[in-house]
C-alpha cells in the first residue's frame, strides 16, 4: 500500500506500550525447524491450480515493512512482533495465502558488496516458516526500498544512478533467492511494491522502462540462483500496480523467463485495487456508502444519498477486472491482487453503525468474489489497526478475529466465486456504534469551533488533539515561534469561548470573544458549531445567523452533518469542503464570533 496511508495508520497506533506488544508474539516453533521441512518439501503448483491453491489471501502489512528513519524495525509502526500465533489464527480463519511486505533499506551494507544483514533475513525467513508450518502460501517482496517519500528508499525507478540502482537490486534479490532456494512453490517471490516516481500522473516513459528492468533483473536473478528458484512462481508489478496502468498503453512490459524450467509459464502479474478511493481510503470525505448495499442503506435507513459512492461502484470493478481477464488471465498469465480493502467508517454516522459495517463487508466480497470468478486471487490489506480508518481484520495482540463477518465474507467469496456474498451479511455491533448513544442526562452541549487562515484555532469537541479531553480545548490558540528556535509553540491568545447547554427546542448562540481577528490575518479557513452527542437526523436546525462584532450575516446553507466521531455538527464555513458556499461575505471582527441557530427535535434525543 501507498506509504501515506500507511503511516497514517502507524500514528494511530503509536502509543502502543511495551506490555500490549507482547500479546500473542511469542514465537512457538523455531526457524530451523520449519526451514528443514520447507527445504524437503517438493511441491508443485500448476498453471490450472494455482488461484485455486491461494484462495482468498491476507496481508500482513505494517510489519516486516515498518521502519524508523529508514531503518527496518516490525514493530516500529505500532503493531507487534509477527508469530506462529497470528498466522495460525488466519489460517484458521480459511485464508489461504498470506503476503508478507518485508523492506531492507539500511540492512542492506553498501560498503560491503550489498550485503544484507544476516539476522534480518533470517528473521523474514523465521515467518515463512509460520507461513508453511500453518501449510499457507507466502508472498514476499521488496516493499519501502522503492518509495521516494521513505528515508533510505533507493528503488527509485526515477533516480539519477541507475547503474548503482540496478546493481544494488540485483545482489540483494540473489541474496534472497539463495536463502529461500529449496523452498518449494507454496513460496512466491514478487518483485517490488507500487514502483512509480511518487507523483500521480500518467508514467514517464524513462520510469517505466527502468521499472521493466527491475522486474526482468529480477526474473533473471532469481531464475539464476537454481534448485526451487529454476520453476518458482514470481510476481511482477507495472506502474504503482495500477491496473489502467498495467493494462493500458503506457509502456508495461512483462519479462521473459527463459531459463523456467516448469515447462509452463511461472510469473504472475501483481496490481493492486482501492477503487473508488474516496471510499476505500480517503479520511477527509464522508463517503461511507457504496454500491447496491450502499443503496439499499439509502432507502431503507434514510442515509443521506450524499455519502454514498458517485464513482467506482460494481460496474467499474467489473471492467476493471475483465481487462485483467482479457489480457493476462485468458493469455495463461495469472493475476493477483496484492492488495484490496476499505477502512472503516463504522464512525462516520452514530444512527448507522452497523450499516456502514455491513456494507464494508459487501464491498470487499464483491471484489474478492468478482476476482475469483475470473481466475484472479484476492489478497486483502490488512494493517494491523482496528478503529475508526482501520484496515484491521485481527487483534494482532489477542490474534482474535475483530471483524468476523468480513473475514467470513471474503473466504465465501472466493470460495464460491460470488461477488454478491456479502449482500445478506448481518452485523449486529458494529465497532463505530460503542459508545455512542442517542440518549443524553438530560442536556446537550454545543461548542463554537474555529480555524483562521494563520491557524489560531479552537478543533472540535471530540478532537483527540485539542478538543474536550486535552488542556487546550478551551483556549483559542495560535503557534507562534515565540523562543526563536524555529518551531511553532502554542501560544494562548486570551480569548473566551461562550458555550451552549440545550435543554429543549429554541434559540441558542455559541460565541468567542476578546481577541482581534481582523488583526490576526484576513480570513477563515473553518467556522463550526460542535458537540458532544451523536448525530440524529430528528435534530433541525433552522434561522442560522453568524455576527460577527455586532453585524448580522444570515446563513442560508449551513451543512448539518455528523464529525468523524459521529456527533452532532454543523458547518458554517469551511475553505476544504466544496458543499459550502463561497457567498458568505464577513468581515474579520475586531472582537468577537457569534453563531445563533434555532434547533428543534430535541425531545427526540433528551431521554
Amino acid at each position: 500500500m501507498n506509504i501515506r496511508s500507511k503511516l497514517a495508520a502507524a500514528l494511530c497506533t503509536a502509543a502502543v506500550t511495551a506490555s500490549a506488544l507482547s500479546g500473542c508474539s511469542a514465537k512457538s516453533s523455531s526457524s530451523s525447524e520449519a526451514g528443514e521441512s520447507a527445504s524437503d518439501a517438493s511441491a508443485v503448483i500448476s498453471l490450472a491450480d494455482l488461484a485455486p491453491e491461494l484462495g482468498a489471501g491476507w496481508n500482513y502489512g505494517n510489519t516486516l515493512e515498518a521502519n524508523s528513519g529508514g531503518t527496518p524495525n516490525e514493530t516500529a509502526w505500532g503493531n507487534p512482533a509477527a508469530s506462529q500465533e497470528m498466522i495460525n489464527a488466519v489460517a484458521a480463519a480459511g485464508f489461504k495465502t498470506v503476503r508478507v511486505p518485508v523492506s531492507y533499506l539500511s540492512k542492506i551494507d553498501d560498503s560491503n558488496g550489498y550485503k544484507v544483514d544476516e539476522a534480518w533475513l533470517d528473521r523474514v525467513q523465521e515467518v515463512v516458516d509460520y507461513c508453511y508450518n500453518a501449510d499457507l502460501n507466502v508472498i514476499i517482496n521488496v516493499h519501502g526500498d522503492g518509495y521516494n517519500s521513505i528515508n533510505g528508499g533507493w528503488l527509485l525507478c526515477n533516480g539519477d544512478d541507475q547503474d548503482y540502482i540496478k546493481e544494488k537490486y540485483e545482489a540483494l534479490w540473489k541474496q534472497i533467492a539463495e536463502k529461500f532456494a529449496s523452498y518449494d512453490e507454496h513460496l512466491i517471490f514478487e518483485s517490488m511494491n507500487e514502483e512509480f516516481d511518487g507523483e500521480y500522473h500518467d508514467p514517464i516513459k524513462e520510469y517505466y522502462q527502468n521499472i521493466n528492468d527491475y522486474n526482468q533483473i529480477f526474473v533473471d536473478t532469481v531464475r539464476a540462483s537454481g534448485d526451487n528458484n529454476s520453476h518458482r512462481w514470481l510476481m511482477v508489478p507495472g506502474w504503482n500496480t495500477d491496473i489502467n496502468y498495467t493494462c493500458g498503453d503506457y509502456g508495461f512490459e512483462l519479462p521473459t523467463d527463459s531459463a523456467n524450467t516448469a515447462g509452463e509459464g511461472r510469473i504472475i502479474l501483481s496490481v493492486h485495487c482501492y477503487d473508488p478511493w474516496d471510499y476505500c481510503g480517503e479520511e477527509k470525505k464522508k463517503t461511507f456508502l457504496w454500491g447496491e448495499k450502499g443503496q439499499e442503506i439509502v432507502e431503507v435507513n434514510k442515509a443521506n444519498p450524499k455519502n454514498k459512492a458517485t464513482w467506482g461502484e460494481e460496474d467499474h470493478i467489473e471492467t476493471q477486472l475483465d481487462k485483467l481477464k482479457t489480457q493476462f488471465v485468458d493469455k495463461g498469465i495469472p493475476v493477483v491482487i496484492g492488495e484490496y480493502g476499505c477502512i472503516d467508517k463504522t464512525f462516520a454516522n452514530s444512527g448507522i453503525p452497523n450499516q456502514i459495517a455491513e456494507n464494508r463487508a459487501y464491498y470487499d466480497g464483491f471484489m474478492a468474489g468478482s476476482a475469483a470468478a475470473r481466475g484472479i486471487t484476492p489478497v486483502y490489506w490488512d494493517n494491523g489497526y482496528n478503529g475508526q480508518y482501520g484496515f484491521g481484520l485481527f487483534d494482532r495482540n489477542s490474534c482474535e478475529q475483530t471483524q468476523p463477518e468480513i473475514i467470513s465474507t471474503i473466504v465465501k467469496a472466493v470460495a464460491d466465486k460470488d461477488p454478491k456474498a456479502g449482500l445478506g451479511t448481518s452485523v449486529s455491533s458494529a465497532s463505530g456504534s460503542e459508545g455512542s448513544s442517542t440518549e443524553s442526562n438530560g442536556s446537550l452541549n454545543a461548542y463554537i469551533g474555529i480555524q483562521t487562515k494563520v491557524y489560531t484555532f479552537r478543533n472540535a469537541w471530540s478532537d483527540g488533539a485539542y478538543g474536550a479531553s486535552t488542556e487546550w480545548f478551551n483556549t483559542l490558540i495560535r503557534w507562534e515561534d515565540q523562543d526563536g528556535d524555529g518551531k511553532d509553540d502554542i501560544v494562548d491568545t486570551g480569548a473566551k469561548f461562550s458555550d451552549a447547554a440545550i435543554t429543549g427546542d429554541g434559540t441558542y448562540s455559541v460565541e468567542v470573544s476578546g481577541y482581534d481577528f481582523s488583526a490576526d490575518c484576513d480570513g477563515l479557513n473553518m467556522l463550526f458549531v460542535s458537540t458532544d452527542f451523536p448525530y440524529n437526523s430528528a435534530l433541525k436546525v433552522t434561522d442560522v445567523t453568524l455576527y460577527t462584532d455586532d453585524t448580522a450575516v444570515p446563513v442560508r446553507n449551513p451543512i448539518v452533518t455528523e464529525d468523524s466521531s459521529g456527533n452532532f455538527y454543523i458547518e458554517i464555513y469551511n475553505i476544504y469542503n466544496e458543499e459550502v458556499s463561497s457567498s458568505l461575505q464577513f468581515d474579520m471582527p475586531k472582537d468577537s464570533f457569534k453563531i445563533e441557530f434555532k434547533l428543534e427535535g430535541t425531545d427526540k434525543v433528551l431521554k
